[in-house]
C-alpha cells in the first residue's frame, strides 16, 4: 500500500506546474497494468491461508523429487516395448566373377538379409523390462510415502513451533511489564535493587527464549516450503495441536518389502533371459541374380542358425544373476528384521509419551489453569507480591510448554509409525 498508492497517484495526478498534459503512452499503460496484476496477485496469495490438505495437494503437484521419480517410472514403462528390438535389415548388391550363370557370364546379385534372435528371447527381454518397470514403480511408491511423512512432520512441527511461540510471547509481555514495574517501584523506593536487577535479568532471559521460539517458527516454515516447493510464499493456516491417530500397519504389504520383491523378480527375469540367449539366432537371406544376356532372374534363399558354441560369458552372467537374487532375498530378510525392530521401538516410545500426556490431560492441564487462576486472584487481593505472581505464572506456563513438547513428540512418533521406513 505504501508503495503502490503513491505510484498510482503520481500516474493519474500529474504535477500542476506542467502546462501541457500528454496522454499516457501505451508503454506506461502496459506497465500500469502489469503493476496492478502483480499487486492484486500478491494480495490474493497473501490473503489465502492453506490447510494441511491444500498443502498436500500442492506438494503432489510441485515437489520436483516426486516429479522426477514419476518421470523415471514413465520412462521405464515406455521402454517395455523396446524388448522387441530387431537387427537392421541388410540390403546388398554383389558382383563376383566366380558366380557364373549357365550362359557363362557373371551374375549381378541383389539381396535382402535379416537376422533374428530366437523368438522366446524377445518375450524374455519383455519380462525383464516389465520387472524393471515394477521396480521403478515401487521406488515411486517409496518416494510418495517419504513425501507424505516429510509433509506431515514439517506441518505439525510448524503448528508446535507457532503455539510455543505464542506461549513465550505471553510470557515475554508479562516479564516486560514486571521489569518496568520493578524499575518503577525501585525509583519510588518501594523495592530493593535485587528485585530490580532480577526482573531485568528474567526479562532478558524470556526475551531470548521468545526470540529463539520465533526463529524456530521461521525455520519450521522454511522446512515446510522445502517439502511443498511452491512457486510463491504461502500462508499456512494455524490449527490447534491435537493427538494424531495411529493407522493400521501391515508390514507384509510395506512398500519397502514390495521393492525387494520386485528386485528379486528382476534378477529372476534376467536369469531366464541369459538362459534364452543360449538358444540359436536365426538368419534369413533372400537374393536374385541376373546378367545382360540371361533374359531372366535366378532366385535363391538361405536360412541359417547361429549356435553359441562358446558360451562361457553367458554362463557367468547366469551364475551372477542367481547370486544377485540370493543377495536380494538376504537383504529383504534383513530389511524386515530392521523394520519390525524399529516398529517395536517406536511403539515403546509412543507408550511413554501416552503416559505423560495422560497425566497432563487428567491433572496437568487443570493444575496449570489453577496455578494461573490462583496466582492472579492472590495478586489482585494483595496476598502475594508481584514477584511471586510472576514466578507462579511462569510455572503455570511451563506446564503448558512441557505438554506441547510432549504432544509434538507424540505426534512425530505417530507419523514415524504411520509412514514407517528405515
Amino acid at each position: 500500500t505504501l508503495v503502490v498508492l503513491p505510484i498510482l497517484y503520481s500516474l493519474f495526478n500529474p504535477s500542476k506546474e506542467k502546462e501541457e498534459i500528454r496522454p499516457a503512452s501505451p508503454k506506461n499503460t502496459l506497465g500500469l497494468g502489469l503493476l496492478f496484476l502483480l499487486c492484486t496477485g500478491w494480495a490474493s496469495a497473501q490473503g489465502k491461508e492453506l490447510d494441511y490438505e491444500a498443502l498436500r495437494a500442492l506438494a503432489y503437484s510441485n515437489n520436483q523429487g516426486l516429479k522426477a521419480s514419476e518421470l523415471r517410472t514413465s520412462e521405464s514403462r515406455a521402454l517395455i516395448g523396446s524388448a522387441f528390438n530387431f537387427e537392421k535389415t541388410e540390403l546388398y548388391y554383389e558382383y563376383d566373377q566366380n558366380n557364373i550363370a549357365f550362359n557363362n557370364r557373371p551374375l549381378k546379385v541383389f539381396g535382402i538379409q535379416q537376422g533374428f534372435l530366437f523368438p522366446t528371447v524377445y518375450f524374455a527381454e519383455k519380462s525383464v523390462k516389465k520387472a524393471q518397470y515394477d521396480l521403478e514403480n515401487s521406488s515411486y511408491a517409496i518416494k510418495v510415502q517419504k513425501l507424505e511423512q516429510e509433509l506431515a512432520s514439517d506441518y505439525h512441527a510448524l503448528m508446535y513451533a507457532r503455539q510455543k511461540e505464542d506461549v513465550y510471547r505471553e510470557l515475554n509481555e508479562l516479564y516486560h511489564t514486571f521489569s518496568h514495574s520493578a524499575e518503577r517501584r525501585f525509583e519510588l523506593g518501594e523495592s530493593n535493587y535485587l528485585e530490580k536487577i532480577t526482573a531485568q535479568a528474567k526479562k532478558q532471559e524470556i526475551q531470548l527464549q521468545y526470540d529463539q521460539a520465533s526463529g524456530h517458527t521461521r525455520m519450521a516454515y522454511i522446512e515446510l516450503l522445502k517439502t511443498v516447493q511452491p512457486d510463491t510464499l504461502l500462508r499456512v493456516k494455524t490449527m490447534p495441536m491435537e493427538k494424531l491417530e495411529l493407522s493400521k500397519l501391515n508390514l507384509e504389504e510395506h512398500v519397502g518389502m514390495a521393492q525387494y520383491k520386485n528386485q528379486g523378480n528382476l534378477f529372476r527375469a534376467k536369469n531366464r533371459l541369459e538362459k534364452h540367449y543360449l538358444l540359436p539366432d536365426i538368419d534369413l537371406n533372400y537374393f536374385q541374380g541376373t546378367n545382360p544376356t540371361l533374359g531372366e532372374h535366378l532366385y535363391g534363399f538361405k536360412v541359417g542358425l547361429k549356435i553359441p558354441l562358446l558360451f562361457s560369458g553367458n554362463a557367468s552372467r547366469i551364475k551372477a544373476s542367481k547370486i544377485a537374487e540370493r543377495v536380494t532375498e538376504a537383504e529383504a530378510d534383513d530389511f524386515e528384521v530392521q523394520l519390525r525392530s524399529k516398529h517395536r521401538l517406536l511403539r515403546e516410545r509412543l507408550q511413554e509419551y501416552e503416559t505423560v500426556l495422560a497425566y497432563y490431560e487428567k491433572e496437568g492441564r487443570d493444575l496449570s489453569q489453577e496455578i494461573i487462576k490462583t496466582a492472579t486472584l492472590a495478586y489482585q487481593s494483595g496476598e502475594i507480591d508481584y514477584f511471586q505472581y510472576i514466578l507462579s505464572m511462569e510455572n503455570g506456563y511451563q506446564i503448558t510448554l512441557s505438554y506441547l513438547a510432549h504432544l509434538n513428540d507424540y505426534n512425530q512418533t505417530i507419523i514415524a509409525i504411520n509412514f514407517l521406513n528405515l
